[in-house]
């Protein structure tokens, strides 16, 4: 009996313990919110079996005062890449291609290099950023207004209202006729300048349209919509259920509002490349997704077997294809920002939003941030976001020295 309450008193003293150190992070994340310009954020750290802390501040709709919470939805800019990198392990466990795989065995379309006609473009060139397929003026057509809304001088500063102006004038196009305007020699927009100036493999040069590209392959390779192929193999599994590729796909009152920097708002959109950034969630959700990649990566359960999310999530370049003659502490794995000090994760950012997700192998916590508000090149919100990281990793240090 003196065991049993002595375990009980242990255990209520670690949640006391925790309940505090929960609300001093309370405290430090609002003092942030209440001097910075964002307009709301929400953060989530968990273990890959356990929330630790998760939480909105702020609005996630400042005209009605929506509150932002952990399920507000948001889409989440470049971390939406990490579904094309686990779509791809899945496609190689199914044998439906390689790393290695020409694009254009798979492909209806025939894309190469202006000048490296004779160099194959591989799938692991596009899912490492070495395929030579650049983010050229064109690739801005991809964002796109999903209402007809009217801008008026009176709502924008003049170099948002010239941006949003931009996008009401783009035009809806399937990922497939994108694709073929940008990267086809009969394309609309094709130019060579849409490449590189290095061969295929050679050079690690971040890319968006040939992430989207890579999503397309695998969706010719297996069949099956990119959607519906994230959707049956990472999403219904791992109970994402407020969580998709479209604005029809999650309850719209789930939605936030999304802000410029001036706390503007801005009207809703969509990307024709929707793969390489147009992924919805909320912290709640995302926190679901990043939790069962940790248990996979740890052996302790699946959507993938192990060894594709340890090849995924490791190091794929070389200081040559880094452009450094001395080695670096980051790297790349396949649609996963890799270090040497263990961190992996994404970063986001799109108009009128900011995310960060990241667990470190070490310490096997990870965190997630997300904000409904542009950064660009606004100091103070930049300095608030650095911030409220510090006081993220803070708390994963002395939860990890409690242990």
């Amino acid at each position: 009996m003196k065991i049993l309450q002595v375990l009980l008193f242990c255990c209520i003293s670690i949640c006391a313990h925790a309940q505090v150190k929960n609300n001093q992070l309370d405290e430090k994340l609002n003092a942030i919110y209440k001097t910075s310009k964002i307009t709301g954020f929400g953060v989530s750290i968990f273990t890959s079996d356990q929330i630790l802390y998760q939480k909105g501040f702020g609005y996630a709709d400042k005209e009605t005062k929506k509150v932002y919470s952990e399920n507000t939805v948001q889409n989440i800019g470049s971390v939406s890449k990490t579904f094309i990198g686990i779509a791809l392990m899945k496609a190689i466990e199914e044998g439906k291609l390689t790393v290695d795989t020409p694009i254009n065995k798979i492909l209806p379309l025939d894309i190469h290099h202006p000048r490296y006609p004779q160099t194959p473009i591989l799938v692991k060139h596009l899912a490492t950023h070495t395929s030579s397929i650049l983010d050229a003026d064109a690739y801005e057509k991809s964002y796109v207004l999903e209402e007809k809304v009217a801008l008026s001088q009176e709502n924008y500063t003049k170099k948002e209202l010239k941006e949003l102006k931009a996008l009401k004038s783009n035009q809806t196009y399937s990922l497939e006729a994108f694709l073929k305007n940008y990267l086809t020699l009969d394309g609309e927009w094709y130019e060579k300048k849409n490449f590189s100036k290095h061969q295929p493999g050679k050079r690690f040069e971040y890319s968006n349209v040939g992430s989207a590209l890579l999503a397309y392959v695998i969706e010719i390779a297996t069949g099956v919509s990119f959607p519906e192929y994230t959707q049956q193999h990472i999403l219904d599994p791992l109970s994402m259920k407020d969580s998709g590729w479209s604005y029809e796909s999650v309850d719209p009152s789930k939605y936030a509002s999304v802000y410029t920097e001036a706390g503007n708002k801005i009207p809703r959109y969509h990307l024709c490349t929707y793969p390489d950034g147009g992924f919805r969630s909320s912290i709640k959700d995302l926190s679901k997704y990043l939790q069962g990649l940790m248990k996979g990566y740890y052996g302790e359960d699946a959507i993938l077997n192990t060894s594709s999310f340890q090849q995924m999530m490791s190091p794929q370049l070389t200081k040559d294809q880094l452009n450094t003659k001395k080695e670096t502490k980051d790297n790349y794995g396949f649609f996963w920002e890799v270090t040497t000090a263990g961190k992996m994760g994404h970063n986001g950012s799109d108009p009128g939003i900011l995310t960060l997700m990241y667990f470190n192998k070490k310490d096997k916590i990870g965190a997630i941030f997300f904000m409904n508000t542009g950064l660009e090149e606004d100091q103070d919100i930049l300095k608030s976001v650095r911030s409220i990281w510090k006081e993220v990793k803070q708390y994963k240090s002395e939860y990890s020295k409690s242990l």
